[in-house]
């Protein structure tokens, strides 16, 4: 039987190679495997109550309380399909527990782990983008990839879309900082080559987004040297590495041509009327403008899963918006003004929990929670969770957040460092979700 700690690195490496699946192996299945991680949660559900982890947090019953209303609601009162329906459920509540699981199977060791694994995948995933920006926009590796003015194509690396993309990019930040941070964590060589890849993947990327996303990890690593009063060589360290890597990259023309395309994407932006002020004016417009526009949905809403890409696939045949782009607009879309209410101000109370738990760690002189959650904190409150990558680093990032607040049991140390496996043999010691449980 696989242990729960095995079965978490199953999720982490379907998200991150599901969508090659969806493009490349079996694109016959594209549509299945949107919810090819659902089958898998339920099994880390079932493993974890044999092993008598608890459920009982302030955020599960309310999550448990929001399924069955907007489901039934939209059966009797919505779109009344079974499948869409389904698939609002798998959006919106169906892996919200898994955050709250996950600190009680992994420790601090076992979120560095991971970080290892992801940044030496990204050395391979930036290759991958380097091959997609220079290949033509009809080649095979770019099937799911965005065209540009430019002839080139937005890469979507392994990930079904540049969203995907751009999410892993940000988690990679998150470990390469925390290397910098605490140092002998990784070592400096694949901090340097990582250091390189991201910069010139991100240049690669065409994706004002994915450097803004690397900008908030970075600005959060800044805040905790701040806050410390320590790492302030590391970042010096971070910063002398990235001079050196932005210097060997500005003779390689791949680079200068993606870093002409993004400052031209940035420019066609301001001329728009989307500098820094548009920008953050664009992002609070996301989520106060559904709340002002709630009383023209109906009551009950349209449908649970009515306002996602995959809904409009299942009638329509085409992968579009039925109703609101910005997720906020899309929970008030299918839910209604009530119920649409409930879940933002779930999603909102969820954010600043897991946030909470990541500045203690932090007051604690752990930087790893606060770092984690600013690559999938703006996700978590406003990000489109209908998009399965986006929703899949939601869920991870905020477990792994949890996660990285338990330090590892003194008596499971060795001398080499290594862990033993501890999430079937004490699935109770203490771990960052306590503070949140449910009296």
């Amino acid at each position: 039987m696989f242990t729960l700690r095995n079965l978490l690195w199953i999720y982490l490496v379907l998200l991150i190679f599901e969508g090659a699946l969806r493009k490349w192996i079996v694109p016959m299945l594209d549509a299945p495997l949107l919810i090819i991680r659902d089958p898998l949660v339920l099994w880390i559900y079932f493993e974890a109550t044999r092993s008598r982890l608890t459920f009982n947090n302030a955020f599960f019953y309310p999550n448990l309380v929001l399924m069955v209303f907007t489901a039934g609601l939209s059966t009797v009162f919505g779109i009344g399909n079974p499948a869409i329906t389904v698939y609002g459920i798998h959006t919106n509540f169906l892996q919200v527990p898994l955050i709250f699981l996950m600190p009680q199977i992994l420790n601090r060791d076992d979120v560095i782990a991971m970080g290892r694994f992801i940044l030496v995948v990204s050395l391979f995933m930036a290759v991958l983008v380097i091959y997609q920006f220079r290949a033509p926009q009809d080649s095979w590796v770019n099937k799911g990839a965005m065209n540009t003015w430019y002839g080139t194509v937005r890469p979507s690396g392994t990930f079904s879309f540049i969203a995907g993309l751009v999410s892993y990019f940000s988690l990679t930040s998150s470990f390469l900082l925390y290397g910098f941070l605490r140092v002998r964590t990784y070592q400096i060589w694949l901090l340097a080559a990582v250091t390189f890849a991201l910069l010139i993947a991100s240049a690669c990327s065409g994706s004002r987004s994915c450097i803004v996303s690397i900008g908030v990890v970075t600005v959060a690593a800044v805040f905790c040297v701040i806050i410390r009063g320590k790492g302030g060589a590391g970042m010096l360290i971070a910063a002398v590495v990235i001079g050196l890597v932005v210097a060997l990259l500005s003779t390689m023309p791949v680079f200068q041509t993606g870093e002409q395309q993004l400052i031209w994407r940035f420019q066609d932006g301001a001329a728009n009327g989307e500098d820094t002020q548009g920008f953050v004016g664009r992002y609070g417009n996301t989520m106060f403008a559904p709340l002002m526009q709630m009383g023209n949905e109906p009551i009950f809403g349209n449908g649970l899963g009515l306002g996602t890409n995959a809904a409009a696939g299942m009638l329509t045949g085409e992968r579009e918006f039925l109703g609101a782009e910005d997720e906020w607009g899309r929970i008030v879309f299918e839910s209604g003004p009530i119920f649409g209410f409930l879940i933002i101000v779930f999603r909102v109370a969820l954010t600043l929990a897991v946030g909470k738990q990541a500045y203690d760690a932090l007051r604690d002189d752990n930087v790893l929670p606060i770092l984690i959650f600013a690559s999938c904190g703006l996700l978590m409150l406003n990000g489109q969770w209908g998009v399965p990558a986006t929703l899949g680093f939601v869920i991870f990032g905020g477990g792994l957040t949890l996660a990285a607040c338990v330090d590892p049991p003194e008596e499971e140390e060795h001398e080499d460092g290594e862990q033993t496996d501890h999430a079937e043999d004490e699935p109770d010691h203490s771990t960052a979700a306590d503070s949140l449980e449910s009296s």
